[in-house]
């Protein structure tokens, strides 16, 4: 599949065409990736300029370990001109991995993402395992302090919080947060020998999948696995559910993950192609024209 030279900007470069904005918000791990820059993204492009001609959101990682500068912040707003693009940001480690109950860090985070405005989608506040109904009573603080010009998504992973789920309601609830859906099933029921799984299911938790809509917002974490056919069933599950959710107008985000980054964009695009073939008319565009290795052509 080759770009089409239609959608160009004034470096030549190949631009997403006005009728390919998505009805929800498809994005992977990251907007960089070693492998992607040569194979799947215009070269004249920064990383960032060039992943946001094709996806409109992203899970920002780099939050997770560092509050940008205000100089890589403006870069960044450069790269989005003319985009209908979200950032997903994690709140900083220190904040809900290493408890942090100072909201001085909390203020700073915020202020160095506000330059962004309107690209700042649902940010992600990820705990870790460790962080069980009685810990995280002690993040109430936190969550009264989050700011109200954002949407807010919140990722467990203490099996309290499965077993006994309707002990998470009330935070939600009062806070107006969404709860991320964390789908590992694919990376744990594929071929766990995989040489670019055994690391992975050290990182990735095995948790039950509870798709429950919370304050009318669907946000969901699939990790899938390098084997392309161990994927197919939980693509068409997730497919038909994101289906279901634009037909009620739930808004819907996807975050399409992989042990190895290199396989994202195909994997993302076959889960769209999936989806568009359940949405019904006026249905859904194609992703802007990109380049696709020909197996994925061919999914």
């Amino acid at each position: 599949m080759e770009l089409n030279s239609e959608h160009r900007d004034e470096t030549g470069g190949q631009l997403a065409g006005p009728g390919a904005r998505l009805p929800y918000r498809l994005g992977l791990p990251a907007w960089a990736f070693p492998a992607w820059r040569s194979q799947y993204f215009p070269t004249n492009h920064t990383p960032l300029a060039g992943y946001a001609r094709v996806f409109n959101a992203v899970e920002g990682n780099t939050t997770f370990y560092r509050v940008p500068e205000p100089r890589t912040v403006r870069g960044w707003l450069a790269a989005l001109r003319g985009t209908d693009f979200r950032f997903c940001f994690k709140l900083p480690r220190e904040i809900t991995h290493e408890g942090a109950k100072d909201a001085k860090l909390l203020i700073t985070f915020l202020q160095a993402i506000e330059p962004l405005g309107e690209h700042v989608g649902p940010l992600l506040l990820q705990f870790p395992a460790w962080v069980g109904p009685d810990e995280l009573a002690g993040f109430e603080t936190l969550f009264a302090r989050l700011s109200a010009d954002h949407q807010h998504v919140l990722e467990v992973r203490h099996p309290a919080f499965f077993t006994q789920p309707e002990i998470l309601d009330d935070t939600l609830e009062r806070y107006g947060l969404g709860r991320v859906v964390l789908d590992s099933r694919a990376l744990y029921e594929g071929d766990r020998s995989h040489p670019e799984v055994l690391e992975a299911l050290h990182e990735k938790p095995d948790l039950p999948v509870r798709p429950v809509i919370y304050n009318d917002l669907s946000f969901t974490r699939l990790i899938l696995h390098p084997d392309r056919v161990s994927n197919g069933p939980y693509l068409h599950e997730w497919a038909e559910r994101i289906a279901a959710h634009l037909a009620e107008r739930v808004p819907s985000w996807i975050m399409i993950h992989c042990p190895n980054n290199g396989h994202c964009p195909e994997l993302a695009l076959r889960f769209h192609r999936i989806l568009q073939a359940r949405v019904a008319a006026p249905g859904l565009p194609d992703l802007p024209p990109w380049p696709v290795p020909q197996q994925a052509a061919l999914l």
